[in-house]
């Protein structure tokens, strides 16, 4: 392994995918060629994924779970991202997710550029039919739909009602709360 590198609060340290996979209790995601950390997400960090996870739960169809903070790796890629939400069919699957999620979900942080730009791309490429961004610190929600091989958005909500969307499913959130 080579040293780590640092830009924001992350850490990267280039490895190979196989080095990655002999970790043992992964302290984090694998993409680009290394090992990438980052500092714990603070307190309304958590309070949106619960207050997410919360509302997605009320409306999940059957056959369907929620995880947060869980990888996922699509098979026949050499990468795995750790997400703040997924909504996925049940699967035995321990380590990480192997199939497609129907829903992803981040929460920005101090890491925005991977979730904005690098995350975005990487979760269109694999196939994620709806992706959710919440930005605490600009008060926006906003919602993607994968069309041709790249996220469209769909929605912008910064205050208010809203009904956020994932395939057929309808997510009533009260974005004033959920953001704080």
């Amino acid at each position: 392994m080579s040293t780590a590198s640092h830009s924001d609060d992350l850490s990267r340290v280039p490895m190979s995918w196989d080095e990655y996979l002999a970790l043992e209790d992964t302290p984090g995601e694998y993409y680009g060629g290394s090992l990438v950390t980052m500092a714990p997400p603070g307190r309304n960090h958590q309070r949106i994924i619960h207050e997410l996870h919360v509302l997605l739960e009320r409306n999940l169809e059957a056959g369907l779970d929620i995880t947060q903070g869980w990888g996922w790796s699509p098979e026949g890629i050499r990468e795995e991202l750790i997400l703040d939400l997924m909504v996925h069919d049940k699967t035995d699957d321990e380590r990480t997710l192997r199939t497609t999620p129907h829903l992803v979900v981040e929460v920005l942080s101090s890491n925005r550029r991977d979730d904005l730009v690098g995350k975005l791309n990487r979760y269109a490429q694999w196939g994620a039919p709806a992706y959710w961004i919440v930005d605490p610190r600009d008060h926006v929600t906003l919602t993607h739909r994968l069309e041709d091989g790249y996220f469209v958005e769909t929605g912008r909500f910064t205050d208010g009602s809203a009904t956020l969307t994932y395939g057929d499913v309808e997510v009533p959130v009260d974005i004033d709360a959920l953001l704080g």
